[in-house]
């Protein structure tokens, strides 16, 4: 199956390795997972601009204060784990429970 269009190339890695390792053939167990592939993307660009600007940047008052992007990081690695667990993609095979619809 194509990867949607507007994953970048973390979260088509991520799609692709999926799709082939687990059966996902549910609309809705799609949509999860482009959204886990999207939190992946904006993990790389929140850390990448972490990277650049630095863990801290000073705010209007000269303060040092978290970078935003560190709160993004936080955010979509939450959203990541849940998702994950909701398609049980964290569990063997043969330790899967069966789906209920």
């Amino acid at each position: 199956m194509k990867y949607p269009k507007d994953l970048k190339k973390t979260g088509r890695t991520f799609w692709k390795k999926v799709l082939t390792e687990y059966q996902l053939e549910e609309a809705h167990d799609l949509q999860r997972l482009q959204m886990a592939a999207c939190c992946l993307d904006d993990i790389d660009d929140a850390e990448q601009k972490i990277e650049t600007d630095g863990m801290f940047v000073k705010d209007r008052y000269d303060q040092l204060k978290e970078n935003p992007a560190g709160k993004v990081v936080r955010d979509n690695r939450i959203i990541f784990c849940r998702i994950i667990r909701e398609l049980a993609l964290d569990l063997s095979e043969d330790t899967r429970p069966p789906r209920q619809y």
